[in-house]
């Protein structure tokens, strides 16, 4: 049961979000519940001691330590999406996250409003209520969302700044590389440590994983285009063996012309 959630902002530009189902919103309940079940089970038999001894404590203990285990639950759910970004440890290992109306981070408000009306979700009665609540509402929210003006989404992948240019030099390689076969101008532009580079990555390449090794030939293809100022169509690993074997020849050439060239006698 998952919908898509556009926003329009005020200067026309639209973006959406994946909106949470039922589904994953229950497993991620469940994980967090599990939690700080343990950490109220273990808070009970420091407080209270061996379950058996039940019968014979002290009837206000146990109202204390009732009001304490509803104190833990709040706090554990608004600390963590407080300090978490709208994510608790179950909806954080799901993918999902709390935000505000709009897309907006989720504030301290607006998670203490949810996270107190959670306590009624909880009670037998109205727990069909806030079920129901979130089968209608077409962003699956439940009745402490919709008091918070709050929703749970799918988290997206962060994008960073090298992520952009990791892609883009990738697409720039993979189309470049596409049909293989010319041969290579301007080789003696290519430096001695580049070559180190790529003669390395040849003797190793069948050591690597081959997502990982297709990864490293497309890098260094790229840094080989700069220093040709243009770049070959075809396979990234192919174009690197080719370049190493026309530069090897390059040298053995050139080594063989100074050894036979006449030395001048002063």
């Amino acid at each position: 049961m998952n919908d898509r959630y556009i926003i329009d902002t005020p200067e026309s530009i639209e973006f959406g979000y994946d909106v949470a189902g039922i589904g994953v919103r229950f497993v991620a309940a469940l994980i967090d519940t599990a939690l700080f079940s343990i950490i109220l089970f273990i808070a009970f038999r420091l407080y209270i001691g061996d379950l058996s001894m039940i019968m014979f404590v002290n009837p206000i203990a146990i109202q204390i330590f009732f009001l304490f285990s509803i104190f833990t639950v709040v706090i554990y759910y608004i600390a963590f999406e407080r300090f978490w970004n709208g994510q608790t440890p179950g909806k954080r290992l799901l993918g999902i996250r709390v935000v505000q109306d709009a897309g907006k981070p989720l504030t301290f408000n607006g998670s203490l409003i949810r996270n107190l009306l959670r306590l009624i979700d909880f009670v037998p009665a109205y727990y069909a209520i806030g079920v129901l609540s979130m089968l209608i509402d077409k962003r699956t929210r439940r009745l402490g969302d919709l008091a918070a003006s709050t929703f749970v989404v799918r988290d997206r992948q962060r994008v960073t700044l090298e992520m952009l240019l990791q892609s883009t030099r990738d697409d720039k390689v993979a189309s470049a590389l596409k049909d293989s076969g010319a041969t290579l101008p301007n080789i003696t532009a290519l430096r001695p440590v580049d070559m180190d580079l790529v003669q390395n990555f040849l003797l190793r390449r069948g050591t690597l994983a081959p997502d990982r090794r297709l990864r490293i030939a497309t890098q260094l293809a790229y840094a080989l285009f700069g220093r040709l100022g243009y770049s070959v169509p075809g396979d990234p690993e192919q174009f690197l063996q080719q370049a190493n074997d026309q530069y090897v020849l390059l040298r053995a050439q050139a080594l063989q012309q100074a050894t036979s060239a006449p030395v001048a006698i002063d």
